[in-house]
């Protein structure tokens, strides 16, 4: 192995630096590296990159390159006056002016040429431009027919959809009146006490189909029953703590239903929610029967 490339590779691996490490580092290629560890500097493009790239190397490497250059100068080729004049700095500075300097004087000599090719081109599009606004100039002077019995259309169906959507809503309040109408016709629910007995109760426009009887005690115990049809019917009998309540269905053919109390004062009844007044003249003491009749529709309808 060559001193030079010895000391060099000596000093890469001292830094930790493998081949492809320098090569990343320098960007140079990894033939010519090893090429100058081994000596071989007639591997290398030429006598100008041998020292070049052994002075990127000796830096990388954190070695003296002119030291090691002067050190090894009989060992390193100089590189030969034609081949560092291609390879200066200068000579390439120069190629790069000449090339702009040919650029600039190409474009001095076409540019005529090129104002020419512009003025052709804006004339083009100028040309375009009034074409395409003429056309469209064209089509708005003319009518259009079809937009017009289009636009016709949609007046006439937006009429009748008017005339339909108010012939709807007059239906619709016909049909709401009417109910209303109706549903003040229906009579509402009466419990009356007769004249002749404060225990005897006449119910009228008791609605059609079962109905719900709810008995319950205030604030201490009832003993109560319930019986439906004298007997005939359903019937209950039970006794309810204080705040306590019990529901009883009368069929759709109640005629006639009576309510037995054992603490008259503290019995409540509801039909259908509405409340009815026991009298309590008795005291809590005494056993009271309330005997409620039903009227049906049509002997209420006689009665009027």
């Amino acid at each position: 192995m060559d001193e030079v490339g010895k000391k060099l590779r000596s000093a890469r691996i001292e830094k930790g630096y493998t081949l492809d490490d320098l090569q990343q580092i320098t960007k140079i290629q990894k033939r010519y590296l090893v090429a100058i560890e081994e000596g071989n500097f007639d591997q290398l493009p030429g006598d100008f990159y041998v020292r070049a790239f052994i002075k990127q190397y000796a830096e990388t490497v954190g070695l003296d390159s002119h030291e090691l250059l002067d050190q090894y100068s009989d060992k390193i080729p100089e590189p030969q006056p034609k081949e560092y004049a291609e390879n200066s700095i200068e000579n390439k500075a120069r190629a790069l002016h000449d090339e702009s300097t040919s650029f600039g004087s190409w474009l001095r000599n076409n540019t005529g040429k090129i104002i020419i090719g512009a003025v052709v081109i804006i004339v083009i599009a100028s040309l375009y431009f009034f074409a395409v606004r003429a056309a469209n100039s064209r089509k708005t002077q003319i009518p259009d027919q079809s937009s017009e019995i289009v636009s016709s259309s949609k007046k006439v169906k937006e009429s009748s959809k008017e005339s339909s959507s108010e012939s709807s809503k007059k239906s619709e309040s016909s049909k709401s009146s009417s109910k209303s109408s109706s549903s003040s016709k229906k009579a509402e629910l009466k419990i009356e006490q007769d004249s002749s007995s404060t225990n005897a109760f006449t119910v009228t426009d008791l609605p059609s189909g079962e109905n719900t009887l709810v008995v319950g005690a205030n604030s201490g115990s009832a003993w109560i029953q319930v019986q439906i049809n004298n007997g005939s019917g359903a019937s209950w009998q039970g006794v309810l703590q204080a705040g306590g309540t019990h529901s009883i269905t009368l069929p759709a053919d109640t005629t006639v239903f009576t309510v037995q109390s054992g603490n008259t004062p503290n019995t409540t009844v509801k039909l259908n929610d509405k409340s009815v007044a026991l009298s309590t003249a008795t005291g809590a003491s005494v056993v009271q029967t309330f005997t409620f009749n039903v009227q049906s529709a049509s002997s209420t309808s006689d009665s009027e």
